[in-house]
């Protein structure tokens, strides 16, 4: 069955949009268990340490697999990969509530997390392949938006499907939920823009690299080199990140003694904010890249801006304020932390889009690094001090060091692979080019005729 074409939006605009309703589920399915933390430690006994042992789970597959699964993404496609990913990240969110102690509640976590780390990277490569350079930190912001819209979205979700039912059974709707995605992914998405039926020659003027079968060989080495700057701000910016996708449920519940609904809904105020700066740093990041023309300082000044303004807010932490100044203090800086996102996605694309899967990556492994060590350590300090005071000293420390590697960042020299030079380079581009043009042609003819 062949997805139908459609004058309401282009093919680009549709392959974004099931990339957004991915995002928005992988995400639910990558925090409920935050939310859940509360039901599961009662039902299986488990103390905050144990709790911090679950959420790493996740984190260590992700870390482990993250540029295994983007290498193995650049050489299948995205639509295979991301279908693959789906599944395990499907099967692990149903295996979950199925869980009858810490041992299989492990296992579990270490297949939602083996199905998820190829999954950004893997997206990336297809939004490099359908969106044009400019939209690149759009594209990137809105993806990532729809996941912080499924971050503030599960608190309620999941402490309602607790209360109606169970958390066993509100693992088991989300599983289904995923699995249903897949099917809506290999109906839509297709790795060449030209063998989607909905494509048009307007689209593909606008996209001459997606066109191109030429596969630059893989220089790890050099590729690694452009990259460092990148992963050692993703480590810092995901350091605080996980730290709100994983124990604000938890912080509310036990530093202001609310329960799982009262605790749900502060959380899920502080997550929408997320959605919120996430969009608007890919916009301001690409606004700036159209006015100056300047690459480098478009990613830069965001990131870093991201970085330092959270520090503000993280500071009245320390004087116990009132839940609802909290939650105000927390929320604005998680909208502030969240600029850092679409940017720095998008240094990974543009610095290699030959190599996208494999660079962003690369990149996200920082983050995954961040998620395995943040919640065993947090979850330690909590229990150790009996206060959250040193955990937001930690996050203070890293969006200080945030800014030190974002000054090394370079967008405007990109990693290319094997490099070409003198007349070979002139002739290459021109190839690609002409490949380009002709092959619009060919699709261009093919729809007058009616066999498009």
């Amino acid at each position: 069955m062949q997805p139908k074409r459609t004058r309401t939006f282009s093919a680009a605009t549709g392959v974004l949009i099931v990339l957004c309703v991915m995002s928005f589920l992988m995400y639910v399915d990558r925090t409920n268990i935050s939310t859940a933390a509360l039901a599961i430690s009662k039902d299986l006994h488990l103390n905050n340490s144990q709790l911090g042992l679950v959420f790493s789970a996740f984190a260590v597959t992700y870390a482990v697999a993250m540029i295994p699964g983007g290498f193995i993404a650049d050489r299948l496609g995205s639509r295979k990969m991301l279908a693959i990913c789906g599944v395990l990240w499907g099967a692990g969110t149903l295996l979950t509530g199925f869980a009858t102690g810490l041992v299989s509640l492990l296992l579990a976590r270490f297949v939602v997390g083996l199905g998820e780390s190829p999954i950004v990277p893997a997206s990336a490569r297809a939004l490099t392949t359908w969106m044009e350079p400019e939209r690149r930190g759009f594209s990137q912001g809105i993806t990532h938006a729809c996941a912080r819209l499924g971050n503030a979205s599960t608190p309620i979700l999941i402490a309602g499907l607790i209360a109606a039912y169970s958390w066993h059974i509100a693992f088991v709707v989300l599983g289904i939920a995923s699995l249903a995605w897949v099917g809506l992914w290999l109906w839509y998405y297709r790795d060449d823009p030209l063998d989607h039926p909905g494509i048009t020659p307007a689209d593909i003027a606008r996209l001459p690299t997606a066109v191109s079968k030429t596969r630059v060989p893989m220089r790890w080495r050099p590729l690694l080199r452009t990259l460092w700057p990148a992963t050692v701000a993703s480590f810092c910016h995901g350091w605080t990140l996980w730290f709100f996708l994983n124990w604000m449920p938890s912080f509310f519940a036990q530093s202001y003694h609310l329960n799982i609904k009262h605790s749900a809904i502060f959380s899920s105020g502080v997550f929408m904010s997320g959605v919120v700066g996430t969009t608007l740093g890919g916009w301001f990041s690409d606004f700036l890249f159209r006015k100056t023309g300047d690459i480098r300082r478009a990613r830069q000044i965001v990131i870093t801006f991201g970085f330092l303004s959270p520090i503000l807010f993280f500071v009245p932490m320390f004087l116990h304020p009132t839940v609802t100044l909290a939650a105000v203090c927390l929320g604005a800086a998680l909208f502030l932390s969240e600029l850092v996102t679409a940017p720095l996605w998008a240094v990974s694309m543009d610095l290699a889009p030959n190599h996208a899967a494999t660079s962003s990556s690369i990149m996200n492994t920082g983050l995954g690094i961040a998620a395995s060590v943040s919640p065993p350590l947090v979850g330690w300090l909590v229990d150790r001090t009996d206060s959250w005071q040193p955990v937001f000293a930690l996050s203070i420390l890293f969006l200080l060091l945030g800014p030190i590697a974002t000054r090394w960042i370079r967008p405007d020299r990109p990693y290319l692979g094997e490099p070409v030079t003198g007349p070979e380079a002139t002739s290459t581009s021109t190839t690609v080019t002409a490949s380009a043009s002709a092959r619009a042609a060919r699709l261009d003819a093919s729809l007058q005729t009616g066999k498009g």
